[in-house]
């Protein structure tokens, strides 16, 4: 009987491209996505790899199918390390098409200004040392250092003149539009710092603009208003009525200028008020409203206008008046501070208020951006039209007389 011949099968070499060997997922994590680089080799061995960013995962992908690949190689005579011949594929390959390696390098050399290759972590360093020189608070210094260093752990800490526009817009991309803004005024910050020190020739944040968030600014009744000075000249021995009282009729911002104001800069024979510099830097002069003039008459001018122990005196104002005061410092303060009847206290709401009803007063909000110290453009978006004129009438006619005559009662 006669055998079957077997007939030796062939493997038909694969069409598949060697790129096609490896994967590229993302992986999105807490503090932002990673880039997970997988597949075999032609050797059986497993590829497995995590990166920060999504060209650096492209790089390896394709420096890895290169050193895979089985056919379309040629021998030629180099001086260049096997380690150099890797880096050149993969730089190759992210070129576009009629790009050289010799016109990117040049273009690099004419535009990439080296000048002091320090880590970015050391100019971070530098760069906080000198706002504690300059005294600057607390708060300031670890917000600055959380992030210049998630920003330095986001670019593998280059050094600080190797850092691109393009990082700092892919850092920020991954942030809500306030985050964006305050990461990107931060990092502006420091890189204005490294230039000035001459530590990098420019600063990569150039260019990058805030992005505009479009809200309504919140402000206070006239009944509401009337709350919070009663409470501030009932409780804590009237210490905060003539802070209240300025932060509401001149419109000083809270934190940064009235925290700084005494007495010497309130000219009451002029009737102004020399307001030291504060968020923007800027000094000016606030004229000030007759009755802002008769509650700061009446107030104890031998007290500071910001006394010790603020914050717990004006969260006893403010619960008392109506609002979350936002410190507790008893287990009786605990429970008044749960009383649901209790308004959210929003930041700087007396600086919002001031402009709302001087721009409605004056209709005028070149004159109004004079006083607040900020822009027409920001008056006219944000302030210009809120309130109404009966509102604004009845704010500029709250006077210490008046006070009493309403015999206003504390909430709480």
């Amino acid at each position: 009987m006669e055998q079957k011949k077997t007939q030796k099968k062939i493997r038909k070499p694969s069409r598949r491209k060697q790129i096609d060997r490896f994967e590229i997922k993302e992986v999105i994590g807490k503090k932002g996505s990673t880039w997970l680089v997988t597949g075999y080799k032609l050797d059986g061995s497993r590829v497995r790899k995590k990166f920060k960013t999504r060209v650096q995962a492209d790089t390896e992908v394709h420096a890895l199918s290169l050193q895979s690949a089985d056919r379309g190689l040629r021998t030629v005579a180099t001086k260049l390390s096997e380690e150099q011949l890797e880096d050149a594929q993969a730089a190759n390959g992210l070129l576009r098409e009629g790009e050289t390696l010799v016109s990117a390098v040049e273009f690099y050399k004419a535009n990439y200004k080296r000048v002091s290759g320090l880590p970015l972590n050391e100019a971070i360093f530098m760069f906080v040392e000198s706002k504690e020189r300059n005294k600057k608070s607390q708060r300031t210094i670890n917000q600055l250092k959380y992030t210049c260093n998630s920003f330095a752990e986001f670019v593998e800490d280059k050094p600080v003149d190797e850092v691109l526009k393009a990082d700092a817009k892919a850092f920020l991309s991954k942030f809500s539009p306030q985050t964006f803004n305050n990461y990107r005024a931060e990092l502006h910050n420091l890189f204005n710092w490294c230039q000035e020190e001459n530590l990098c020739a420019s600063n990569p944040l150039k260019g990058i603009e805030r992005i505009e968030i479009k809200r309504d600014k919140v402000f206070l009744e006239p009944n509401e208003v009337e709350a919070l000075l009663a409470s501030a000249k009932a409780n804590e021995s009237g210490d905060l009525l003539p802070f209240v009282a300025i932060a509401l009729f001149a419109g000083l911002r809270p934190d940064s200028e009235l925290k700084k104001l005494t007495w010497d800069r309130i000219n009451f024979e002029d009737e102004e008020i020399q307001v030291p510099a504060g968020k923007t830097g800027v000094k000016r002069t606030v004229k000030m409203r007759p009755n802002l003039v008769e509650f700061l008459q009446e107030a104890d001018r031998t007290k500071p206008i910001y006394p010790k122990n603020f914050r717990r005196k004006f969260s006893v104002v403010r619960r008392s008046a109506g609002f979350k005061g936002g410190i507790t410092n008893s287990k009786a303060e605990a429970a008044l501070e749960a009383d649901p009847r209790l308004k959210k206290w929003v930041p700087d709401v007396t600086r919002h208020s001031f402009i709302t009803y001087y721009v409605r007063d004056c209709r005028d909000v070149y004159i109004t951006a004079t006083m607040a110290g900020n822009s027409p453009e920001i008056i006219r978006a944000h302030y210009e039209g809120a309130a109404s004129s009966s509102q604004a009438n009845k704010y500029w006619s709250i006077t210490p007389k008046t006070l009493e005559a309403d015999n206003l009662l504390k909430f709480a």
